[in-house]
């Protein structure tokens, strides 16, 4: 159900991901910075652009496209589910249904679960890897490979958990190198070339995007543009969306990880190796509490454990009924904002393109930051940006449809009729649609989209 209203959430979900798919599908597309100076792999718009294509060619005129890499990528999260139960199944049933359950109902896996973003396709990935060499008393060395694979892939998906991945490696293969590490290494690698081919296909150069993510980001300081918290943030944050419920599971946590120490031991470095750099995001550190919810979920069922067999059934739908009772008070909590993110913005762009005769759209006084999508707009027009009413005036003939804040549609030509309003957000996002009758005659002298990105280093 979460991959069904659509809202951009992050802005990297459209422009890192849903965008250059998008392109791949349809040829028009906003070309942000960091594709500009090349720090993105190809490889997971290549792959979404699958279920989006066959979206687009079924249904050309709808958002299907979006439905069906969102249904996709929840369909990928459901390797979290999987792990979780399988590490739960190696304790015992009951550890099973309980870790089970909690992997599929808490808040942030659910949330994250459709995203186009880099954090919870790596997690999905890491817990495959997981799944094959902790829920196993004796992984063999096709295990390790294919764990290898994974990890290779999970790197690729986010070159940021490469301490997780490393800690998983070396607390699974410990010293035995002819029969994991080797096998391991191998996987890997085959990881590495499928980012190289999906790289090359696109005339990119093999693993340059690796080496330039790390100068723009670490060397440059170019993240650190969008804000930085101290050491201390991410536990601010966690503390701000798990609330009162903070503290129980983290003592949980503590219980089940005598279960997996492996588990915490990835949460930990995870976590802080993000803490030390300066610009954070949630996001960043999903990992870290997917781990540690899993491990309270673990936790959960050895304190069960304890309770007399004839009370076990009553005591364990408790627990169930506490977990996910907590996970929708949290939902709707400090998290609630989340669920409709720019919700507003995404509806006006889904709406400007709606007549399949649109010939052109006009970005209105948009804000600093990204404002228009081709993913969203589906339209092979020009996108402008729009700047003052006399310039809307002058450049009326170039485009039949404008997305402008609630607050400046006044301000439009009056052959501009207002179409519609999506409900405000959170934030300014502009949300309204106005739009007249007739033809366009595309004019080179504004400014495009892409033009106006580019002037801002956006």
């Amino acid at each position: 159900m979460a991959s069904i209203p659509f809202m951009v959430g992050w802005f990297d979900e459209i422009w890192q991901y849903l965008e250059p798919a998008w392109h791949l599908v349809a040829g028009p597309w906003v070309q942000t910075w960091d594709y500009r100076a090349g720090l993105r792999s190809w490889l997971i718009p290549e792959l979404l652009s699958v279920p989006m294509e066959l979206g687009h060619a079924v249904s050309p005129d709808t958002t299907l496209h979006l439905l069906l890499v969102r249904l996709t990528l929840a369909g990928l999260s459901l390797v979290i589910v999987g792990a979780a139960v399988a590490l739960g199944l190696k304790l015992s049933r009951l550890h099973g249904i309980v870790a089970g359950f909690v992997a599929a109902t808490w808040f942030e896996l659910v949330f994250f679960a459709p995203r186009a973003l880099s954090e919870p396709i790596g997690l999905a990935l890491l817990m495959g890897a997981v799944w094959l060499l902790l829920a196993r008393d004796r992984p063999r060395p096709r295990q390790f490979a294919l764990a290898g694979l994974l990890m290779g892939l999970c790197f690729v998906a986010r070159i940021q958990y490469a301490p997780a991945l490393l800690t998983l490696a070396i607390l699974t293969a410990r010293k035995d190198w002819k029969s994991a590490w080797l096998p391991m290494i191998a996987g890997g690698c085959g990881a590495l070339a499928v980012d190289a081919l999906a790289n090359l296909a696109m005339g990119a150069v093999p693993f340059r995007w690796m080496i330039e993510a790390a100068r723009i980001n670490i060397v440059e300081g170019r993240a650190k543009v969008y804000g930085v918290m101290p050491v201390t943030g991410y536990l601010q944050l966690i503390a701000w969306y798990w609330y009162l419920a903070m503290a129980p599971i983290l003592l949980l946590a503590w219980v089940g990880a005598k279960r997996y120490p492996a588990l915490l031991w990835i949460a930990l470095v995870h976590l802080g190796f993000h803490s030390l750099i300066g610009h954070k995001e949630y996001r960043f550190v999903l990992a870290s509490t997917a781990l540690l919810v899993i491990l309270a979920a673990i936790g959960s069922a050895d304190l069960l454990r304890r309770v007399p067999r004839r009370r076990l059934a009553l005591a364990t739908a408790g627990t169930l009924l506490l977990w996910g009772g907590t996970s929708a008070a949290l939902a709707m909590g400090h998290f609630r904002p989340n669920w409709t993110m720019e919700a507003d913005l995404a509806a006006a762009l889904e709406r400007a393109g709606r007549p399949p005769a649109t010939c052109g759209l006009a970005l209105y006084r948009p804000r600093d930051t990204v404002a228009g999508a081709y993913a969203l707009y589906r339209r092979d027009t020009p996108i402008y940006v729009i700047g003052t009413p006399a310039e809307a005036r002058r450049r009326a003939d170039a485009f039949d449809v404008v997305v402008a804040p609630r607050t400046h549609v006044a301000e439009l030509p009056r052959q501009y009729r207002l179409e519609s309003c999506a409900a405000p957000g959170i934030t300014d996002a502009p949300g309204c649609v106005a739009r007249r009758i007739g033809s366009c005659t595309p004019d080179p002298a504004a400014t495009s989209l892409n033009a106006w990105l580019a002037a801002g280093g956006n």
